[in-house]
């Protein structure tokens, strides 16, 4: 038992030159008792370490001469246990009072221990890779474009050739896949990588090997499974290695499985960002090398050398970019204004979601004081209640630390098992959290309880006992024995020190409240506003689904074609359907971003930037989506291969780049004015759609005819874009009831395709602004509960007072005064702590609210209405709770009263 001398050396040193030895005998022969009653080491252990760190806290704060700190006779330990038994008994004759600490302190405790486990496994620990600080993700760019995008093909292997910061540098792309020959065939996620990506994240698989360089050049029909595709389709056979998996009705070969708890790529960064359930070499065709300028759709993560700083390697970047287009690209591209951005992965990860976890770490703390306040004000009354016991104790020799250990122990052992009750809490709260996010939060396989989370909730509540117990301590230990003697036998009320604390308490929670308050207020305006926007399209009696058509069945372009062609047809006779279209994207989620060129642009327009957002659709899609067309006309089956190139534009590019004329009959190209493809002619103008969500701006956007792309560009796998396809169908009948018949249809087209991502299109712009209520829910919600535990606060404090004053009222009653008057006085008593509360929380909340600007749209961090709404928000639910215990007091009988001595 070596751990006996570190817990003595928590004493004062002059401390244990005295009584050391009488402390680890003590301590010791209190073990072997335990041990030999049938308790663990551990459960021990936790005991005798809790009686020491309280004790010494308390021998530390408060010295009093041995003889007076427990009764003679007594050691430390058997003093502590005494106290401890003397709890227990306390707790149990009271447990109305016990239930409400406990309950109270295992949600402020769970909510906290939920949201740390979050913020623990997504942005405290490291990545899962070897020496993860080394690890950057690479994206190239355009200047004209705010937000960079993925790496072009061949200037993966440029910038491989020229790079010199790193050790190695890997290429991957998310993909999806038809895992089929299993029990029932699905849609799975993949990834295409480079051979060597798995040996620069540093992790090796646990069954088989990794890929090959002859089998990423090769283009060999190989694969690697996830741990959870291993588990759930083949069982964990480790049989499984060697075997052949039909992959888009292909067969390949499984040469490895990674280990469990390995993803990859992770959620959170812009691109590329689906957790794969088989990997699958990325395997570059020759014309993916020579695609100059395009099919920015591949990211780039590279390990740094040892000494290299992730700026260091962006500087090197910079250089190595105009390079790149002067050595590599063709005489008509040198002028592509190109650009390498570089960051840590671990920030390209966990960035988007840093700041709100945080946010919501720091407000379930506001909300963890205001329910330490609310006990500590618990403990102050129960502590004026036992005045007569405690100034008994001190008359007998107790000193002012043995009080103080009495109510700390009480205090610890409320904070112990409600920590323990919050923790289980936790475990349950931390799984609603991640169901409840709108997206699938970076890392979550990752968010375990591990040692640090119990760790953090052993410190939390062991600082909630002190928050909590200390005052009252303080307070009861501080009293004279006398005067409190005097006091208790005459039922006096409590004195003006305590009432000053129970004030400053309350005054505290309500100026933590309005913190949250504002914060809730601001966020739920921006939402309200968010969810004002107009998308641009008739959301109502309109449902999507897509399919995507494996390349081992539809060979060719032609099949691709065919397939869809027919599936429109099919749909569009359905009972009830108005229109039926198709698109490679849905409103508000359009991926593609293009260069394009205008026909004889005018000077004004040269200087705007040339990008765009693009789609592909078929059918009557714009009549599925309930969009208006403003000019011209829409496209229609008639715009096929054999017709003239068109297009539509939508109404922003058209204000932008043709302002006060007809853009209809005028034509764009794709590319740079000195190699621009064929020209399109603009055909018609559309009301603007949300491409890229409710809160991004409005950019550019044009549509192409699906029908007008060659079979060759349908049919390529290398991207496979138009292989899946989004169906669009507006109905006269609720949307979901024509989901059976469309899964029919599809089926008898191909009775093995899976149908996948059914919903309708409310629920796609709902799912846009899914971030935005889950932060204004959130957040909203902690600023209810936070103010529903200020107004308890403020309402059990007149309660006490209105007791404490019963004699006061009465006199007054009897004197003439009337229960308008008393309900007027104790609602004034109250309604000054939280004119107080207010004054100090608004600067607070004022200063707080910068830390939302990047959460808010279209609302400003200090908008008056939203401080207006949580200052009113406060004033009428304490003013209703002042409102209960002023009546009460206005209800007593001047008889009654004045018979009380």
């Amino acid at each position: 038992m070596d751990w006996v001398g570190a817990l003595v050396r928590l004493y004062p040193r002059d401390y244990r030159a005295r009584h050391g030895a009488d402390l680890a005998a003590a301590m010791r022969a209190v073990a072997e008792r335990e041990r030999a009653a049938g308790a663990g080491a551990f459960v021990t252990a936790a005991r005798l370490t809790a009686d020491a760190i309280v004790s010494s806290f308390v021998i530390r704060t408060q010295p009093r001469a041995p003889h007076l700190s427990r009764p003679a006779g007594d050691s430390i330990m058997q003093s502590l246990a005494q106290d401890l038994r003397y709890a227990l008994r306390l707790l149990r004759r009271a447990p109305l009072f016990s239930a409400l600490v406990v309950s109270t302190l295992a949600l402020a405790i769970g909510a906290n221990t939920a949201i740390f486990s979050v913020v623990n496994g997504v942005l405290l620990r490291a990545l899962p890779y070897h020496d993860p600080d080394r690890l950057v993700v690479l994206y190239e760019g355009i200047t004209s474009i705010n937000q960079p995008f993925g790496f072009s093909p061949p200037d993966i292997g440029g910038f491989r050739e020229r790079a010199r910061s790193y050790e190695a540098v890997a290429a991957f792309r998310s993909a999806e896949y038809e895992l089929s020959g299993v029990d029932q065939p699905e849609r799975i996620s993949g990834a295409r990588v480079s051979a060597g990506l798995m040996d620069v994240l540093g992790v090796s698989p646990a069954l088989g090997r990794t890929f090959t360089a002859e089998e990423d050049a090769g283009r060999q029909p190989v694969a690697i499974l996830s741990d959870g595709l291993w588990r759930r389709k083949f069982a964990a056979d480790p049989s499984v290695v060697g075997r052949a998996v039909a992959l888009d009705r292909r067969a390949y070969t499984v040469v490895g499985v990674m280990p469990q708890g390995f993803t990859f790529p992770n959620r959170g960064p812009r691109l590329n960002n689906v957790p794969a359930d088989v990997y699958l070499p990325i395997s570059f065709t020759q014309g993916e090398l020579r695609a100059f300028g395009s099919m920015y759709n591949n990211s780039l993560v590279g390990r740094l050398k040892p000494g290299v700083t992730p700026v260091q390697a962006a500087t090197e970047a910079d250089g190595i970019v105009g390079r790149l287009v002067r050595e590599m690209y063709p005489a008509e591209l040198q002028g592509i204004p190109l650009r390498i951005a570089v960051a840590p992965l671990a920030e390209d990860v966990v960035g988007n979601i840093r700041r709100i976890l945080f946010l919501l770490l720091a407000a379930v703390g506001v909300v963890l004081l205001i329910a330490c306040a609310d006990i500590a004000c618990l403990m102050l009354t129960r502590a004026a209640a036992r005045e007569r016991e405690m100034a008994i104790r001190s008359a007998l020799g107790a000193g002012r630390a043995r009080v103080m250990r009495l109510i700390l122990i009480e205090t610890g052992l409320l904070a112990l098992i409600g920590g323990a009750l919050g923790l289980a809490l936790a475990w349950w709260g931390q799984r609603l959290l991640l169901a409840a996010a709108p997206i699938a939060v970076p890392r979550a396989a990752e968010i375990t309880f591990d040692v640090r989370v119990l760790a953090f909730t052993l410190i939390v509540a062991t600082l909630a006992a002190l928050v909590c117990g200390l005052l009252p301590a303080l307070e009861s230990a501080g009293r004279e024995s006398g005067a409190a003697l005097k006091e208790a036998g005459r039922g006096a009320s409590a004195g003006t020190r305590q009432r000053r604390i129970l004030a400053g308490l309350v005054t505290a929670q309500f100026a933590c409240a309005v913190v949250l308050l504002a914060a809730g207020g601001l966020l739920i305006k921006s939402f309200v506003k968010l969810m004002a926007v107009d998308p641009g399209i008739d959301t109502t009696r309109a449902v999507s689904a897509a399919t995507s058509l494996p390349a081992g069945s539809y060979r060719g372009g032609a099949d691709v074609r065919r397939f869809y062609v027919q599936l429109l047809e099919r749909v569009s006779r359905l009972p009830g359907v108005t229109a039926a279209g198709a698109a490679t994207d849905l409103p508000l989620s359009v991926r593609e971003r293009r260069v394009f060129t205008i026909e004889n642009p005018s000077e004004a327009s040269r200087a705007l930037g040339r990008t765009v957002a693009n789609d592909w659709v078929m059918g009557n899609y714009f009549e599925a989506v309930g969009v208006r067309v403003l000019r011209g006309r829409a496209l229609s089956d008639a715009d096929t291969l054999t017709s003239e190139p068109v297009v539509v534009v939508n109404e922003t590019l058209a204000k932008r780049y043709w302002p006060g004329e007809d853009p209809v009959g005028r034509r764009i190209a794709w590319g740079l004015e000195s190699n621009h493809q064929p020209w399109m002619r603009v055909v018609g103008v559309i009301g603007d759609i949300k491409h890229a969500g409710l809160a991004a701006p409005t950019e550019p956007e044009t549509w192409q005819p699906w029908l007008q792309m060659p079979d060759q560009i349908l049919g390529s796998t290398i991207v496979g874009v138009f292989r899946s396809m989004k169906l669009m169908v507006r109905a006269q009948v609720p949307p979901t009831t024509l989901v059976p018949a469309i899964r029919q249809e599809v089926r008898a087209l191909d009775p093995a395709l899976p149908v996948t991502g059914v919903q309708t299109l409310e629920e796609i712009v709902g799912a846009s602004a899914s971030s935005q209520r889950f932060n204004a829910a959130l957040l909203g919600g902690f600023a209810g509960v936070a103010l529903l535990l200020a107004a308890v606060g403020v309402g059990g404090v007149l309660a006490i007072s209105v007791s404490r004053r019963t004699q006061e009222i009465g006199i007054r009653l009897a004197l003439g005064a009337d229960a308008v008057s008393v309900i007027r006085m104790v609602t004034r008593q109250g309604m000054t702590l939280v004119a107080a509360g207010l004054a100090i929380g608004l600067p607070l909340a004022f200063a707080a609210a910068r830390l939302l600007r990047a959460l808010l749209f279209e609302t400003a961090p200090y908008d008056a209405v939203a401080f207006a709404a949580a200052a009113a928000a406060l004033v009428v639910v304490a003013f209703l709770a002042c409102a209960v215990p002023a009546i009460r007091a206005s209800r007593v009988s001047p008889v009654t009263a004045l018979r009380i001595d």
